[in-house]
């Protein structure tokens, strides 16, 4: 009966240890491969720019804000390190200038299939689209995308601060 006994433990302890745990999975890792495994659809657009200008010692604040929908519009990555955007969706976008709305458009962007290049990097996770644009990735797997930037800087006397998220899916 004791060698029984200690069977059936030592049975027990090799199933706890043979067992696996979902937790024990490999990130999905951003890379060429697993970015050119399908064509992503834009499902979210959102942009923000703020221009700041000194005129006599008053700070003039204009803003930019769009917000895409209807979305018919593709973005496809190539694992040679190029992609190609093609379709269209709508903008709408307001212009305030110190303050005051002085522009609401609805306009209709068409993208005909332009093409860039870009490099992943995992260990940063960022993109970066035809050697200029970082786009921190704040979400990827199998079946989503999202990256976003954030951007702040001066040229001549105007002070920019530019952020913008796209969200996609397979």
């Amino acid at each position: 009966m004791k060698l029984l006994k200690n069977f059936f433990t030592l049975v027990m302890v090799f199933t706890l240890i043979a067992c696996s745990s979902d937790d024990d999975s490999v990130p999905y890792e951003l890379n060429n491969t697993n970015l050119s495994a399908g064509s992503y659809g834009i499902q979210y657009l959102n942009i923000f720019d703020t221009e700041t200008v000194n005129i006599n010692g008053l700070d003039v604040v204009t803003e930019f804000s769009g917000t895409g929908e209807t979305f018919q519009i593709s973005f496809t990555f190539f694992e040679n390190g190029t992609y190609i955007v093609d379709g269209e969706y709508v903008l709408n976008s307001t212009i305030t200038v110190a303050g005051e709305v002085i522009e609401d458009n609805t306009i209709i962007i068409d993208v005909e299939n332009e093409t860039g290049n870009y490099t992943a990097n995992n260990s940063l996770m960022q993109l970066v689209l035809d050697g200029e644009e970082v786009w921190d990735v704040t979400l990827f797997n199998e079946n989503e995308l999202r990256f976003s930037y954030n951007n702040i800087y001066t040229e001549g006397d105007v002070d920019f601060v530019e952020s913008g998220e796209i969200r996609m899916v397979r």
